[in-house]
């Protein structure tokens, strides 16, 4: 008989995590059966109209159309009692919508109330969403979900509703399609023009470091840019996230953003994957539209698995040498831009702004910027922050004349506290004219262990069946094995950050075909799921090293298993394609 390894696990002992997400794991979906829809009533014309827009560069990229409403279970959707909860089911419907996505306002749900909200097909999931969802915001914007319908399912402890614990204040209605024609996930991969460039195209560290502080915003469920997350001198941890003042304006928008990290393809030139890295709400620290700057602090600080990084800074009056940029052009996966030249300091072309307040980008090398882009960060040649994206006229087949907001400006526009950065960027008053970027978890890797299988320098081995048997012994095969484990036999007290797998085959016969990643807790056998994420075959690759998160730390005390299940939607035999993965060598047991 033979042993081998399949996984490595990247493993924290006695680290401290802070965590931030918005979904949790808590009680069940009831999935009722619904036969009438609140209807929102927008105007196909309407839509069809927004969708002809060619929208400019200098404001937010609208994708759907909000509409307020006031909505709660008194006088919405339908009730569900049972002998220990009450269930309000909210189903909305807005035909011809591409998605939906609902504000939660008001958000005070008690301890043990929580939320679904899916559409009908259960292509997509949200939540549950529960009171540690946000921290003291008054409402809750949700990642949109496909189609033109969707149920929104609050369960409440007991035989009441709180008064006043939830409602809907807002439904946006997607015209331009957040999805892919699947449905199932962000989409936006190939959204943007021809020329934009994949991150994962380039080896350049400095670019790939900044790459973790870019985040993707949705302004009150409508609108989309891009922001930057910064450092300040103190080394606090304060999640500060810096955009333009055109894309957040005001206390109502900071707290109904949502903040997406690290949407970005793992590949050069797609395709994208699905991403569950996004956090919700903000407060307005300082905002100032001359220089068309807003400075927010997220309200949960983002846990390590999102891999953040806080950008430093720049404002010397020395022009960089050269600049990058990266950004969401279109509410795309993450693009580059780089300028081989200096930007020259001048002034925004448009009346109203602030003279001399700006760097202007003559041509870009590579790539472009689009309706999307707008406040993402210029970055230098030491990979530091010098400024924010405004506007400009940069295009595919032009691309000259982007103009971004001098940092050094926001700095020293004015002395109100909440019209410039000093005060939050350099709490201390030190005068600093640089500041160093930082990883918050840097200190966390560093005590990190590897638990099982082996390291990434050895590249394994795969065993395929020989004729009569097809597939792989660590894939679907012959014998009908479809799930697999690895027993780890822990002890201690520890925190699961990722499952690495070295992808020995990948590829599939229908859209759904998917692997489905496990953490079970331990004994002779694999016991109860303590966590799992699922990816679509579709975004593996054959030969990739593929690092799998279940959007948080996973806290365990004892033995476990890590391991995973196929599924194909037609059983595939011998001539189909297969998913397996490398194994270290085979040794005598």
């Amino acid at each position: 008989m033979k042993g081998q390894l399949i996984i490595y696990i990247l493993f924290f002992l006695s680290s401290l995590i802070l965590q931030g997400q918005q979904e949790f794991p808590e009680g069940r979906a009831l999935f009722p059966a619904v036969d009438s829809w609140h209807e929102i009533g927008i105007d196909p014309l309407h839509a069809e109209a927004m969708r002809a827009i060619d929208q400019p560069k200098g404001q937010p990229w609208q994708f759907a159309i909000p509409v307020k409403v006031s909505l709660n279970p008194d006088n919405s959707g339908f009730i569900i009692r049972s002998d220990n909860e009450t269930v309000w089911i909210l189903p909305v419907s807005s035909k011809g919508a591409l998605s939906l996505n609902l504000i939660l306002s008001p958000f005070r749900l008690p301890k043990g109330a929580y939320i679904y909200i899916y559409d009908p097909e259960k292509q997509v999931v949200r939540g549950a969403f529960t009171s540690e969802s946000t921290a003291g915001t008054r409402s809750l914007p949700v990642l949109p979900v496909p189609g033109d319908r969707l149920v929104l399912e609050c369960h409440f402890p007991g035989n009441v509703i709180p008064e006043n614990s939830i409602g809907v204040s807002q439904v946006a209605h997607d015209f331009t399609g957040f999805f892919g024609p699947e449905g199932i996930k962000d989409y936006y991969y190939g959204r943007s023009d021809y020329c934009e460039v994949d991150l994962k195209c380039s080896t350049n560290q400095n670019y790939l470091m900044a790459s973790r502080s870019v985040v993707r915003l949705i302004v009150a469920g409508s609108e989309l840019c891009t922001g930057v997350l910064v450092n300040n001198t103190g080394n606090e941890y304060k999640a500060y996230v810096l955009t333009a003042n055109h894309c957040i304006e005001n206390d109502e928008q900071a707290e109904n953003t949502i903040f997406t990290f690290n949407y970005k393809s793992p590949w050069c030139s797609g395709p994208d994957v699905s991403n569950m890295y996004a956090l919700t709400g903000s407060l307005l620290r300082a905002e100032n539209p001359d220089i068309d700057f807003t400075l927010v602090e997220l309200t949960q600080f983002p846990s390590m698995v999102y891999k953040p990084y806080f950008s430093g800074w720049d404002i010397t009056a020395t022009p960089p040498t050269n600049t990058f940029s990266m950004h969401h052009p279109e509410g795309d996966v993450m693009k580059l831009t780089i300028d081989d030249n200096a930007p020259i300091s001048t002034s925004y072309p448009v009346s109203g702004f602030l003279d001399l307040g700006f760097w202007r980008v003559l041509r870009w090398e590579t790539g472009t910027t689009e309706p999307g882009s707008s406040g993402g960060p210029l970055f230098d040649q030491n990979g530091r922050l010098r400024g924010t994206l405004t506007g400009g006229g940069a295009t595919c087949s032009d691309p000259t004349n982007d103009y971004f907001a001098k940092l050094s400006m926001m700095f020293n526009v004015t002395t109100v506290v909440s019209s410039h950065l000093r005060p939050w960027l350099d709490p201390a008053g030190t005068g600093a004219t640089v500041a160093a970027g930082r990883d918050p978890y840097g200190y966390n890797l560093s005590r990190s262990d590897t638990l099982g299988g082996f390291p990434a320098t050895v590249s394994g081995t795969t065993d395929a069946y020989s004729s009569p048997g097809w597939g792989f012994s660590t894939g679907n095969n012959s014998d009908g094995l479809m799930r697999y484990a690895e027993y780890i036999p822990f002890s201690g007290t520890g925190e699961i950050a990722w499952l690495r797998l070295r992808v020995a085959a990948s590829s599939l016969l229908s859209a759904t075909d998917s692997v489905r990643f496990y953490i079970w807790s331990g004994g002779s056998q694999p016991g109860p799921v303590i966590a799992s994420r699922k990816l679509k075959l579709g975004e593996i690759k054959s030969g990739q090293v593929l690092e799998i998160d279940f959007g948080r730390n996973i806290k365990v005390t004892a033995p476990f298993y890590a391991g995973y299940s196929v599924y194909y939607r037609t059983p595939p035999d011998q001539p189909h394609p297969q998913f397996a993965v490398m194994h270290s060598s085979p040794w005598p047991t």
